[in-house]
């Protein structure tokens, strides 16, 4: 049985594509959007799902609504929040600022986790230790057979253990924006996640340091894999994002060739 309601899936794809528009910039901040009336028929739907797409745009803080002012188009960089990252990804413009933006990201997503570590030392009881081994275990396992999308969402895993270990709400709180901007971009973009060497020796430290309450032991395994994952994600990133732009040029280059005429 199909509990989905009638429209939810034109709703979300008419989401999809203004925020696309939004986040490309053809859609600019403090641009009114066209009128109910206008847009359903452009999409060739009712108004009460053009109105549900709308409501999604304004959780996702692109749009503002205000009665008999209409809807406006928001400055998302300065209203937005981790959710709109892989949608960024697939629609920025400009593949140099998506790249800065990654590169500000990581160093602040190493902070939570790092304090999720302190936390993790000092609270973490015997089952979370042993969750983590579990997960570690698996994880290496999978990286041995060399399968990064399992590795990928198995670390999502190790992060999520990690995080309840430190027994914190708000450190949850803060870190489950990363956690599911990073769920995203690995199904979105498998291809990002990087299968550094280096892995299944930073976790088996991690846990030699968790099972020892050696916290600074801890910080500097932390640290010291992820400055060097983090310089290969980057490129990896740009080789992504290069493969985008050498296929836009394409598309772009084949829908400006002129039509052969029809033979009569």
């Amino acid at each position: 049985m199909n509990d989905t309601a009638p429209g939810t899936n034109i709703a979300a794809n008419i989401f999809r594509e203004l925020r696309r528009q939004i986040l490309r910039g053809e859609l600019a901040a403090g641009e009114r959007l066209p009128g109910e009336r206008e847009l359903a028929a452009r999409y060739h739907t009712n108004r009460n799902t053009l109105r549900e797409a709308v409501r999604k745009l304004e959780q996702s803080r692109l749009v503002t609504v205000r009665h008999g002012q209409g809807v406006t188009v928001a400055d998302y960089r300065k209203s937005g929040t981790m959710e709109l990252l892989p949608a960024y990804l697939e629609a920025a413009p400009d593949l140099s600022e998506v790249v800065h933006l990654l590169a500000d990201i990581l160093p602040a997503r190493l902070l939570v986790i790092e304090f999720a570590t302190r936390l993790a030392i000092a609270r973490a009881h015997k089952a979370d230790v042993e969750r983590l081994r579990d997960i570690t275990d698996l994880l290496i396992a999978a990286f041995e057979r060399g399968d990064p999308k399992v590795v990928g969402h198995g670390f999502q895993r190790w992060l999520d253990a990690l995080i309840d270990a430190g027994h914190s709400v708000s450190v949850r709180w803060i870190a489950n924006p990363f956690l599911e901007a990073y769920r995203e971009i690995i199904d979105r973009f498998p291809a990002l996640w990087v299968l550094e060497p280096s892995f299944p020796e930073h976790l088996r430290e991690f846990i030699t340091c968790l099972d020892a309450g050696d916290e600074e032991g801890a910080i500097e395994a932390t640290r010291s894999y992820y400055s060097r994952v983090d310089g290969a994600f980057i490129k990896a990133l740009e080789a992504v994002l290069a493969h985008r732009s050498e296929h836009e040029k394409k598309q772009q280059q084949a829908s400006k060739k002129p039509k052969k005429p029809e033979k009569p």
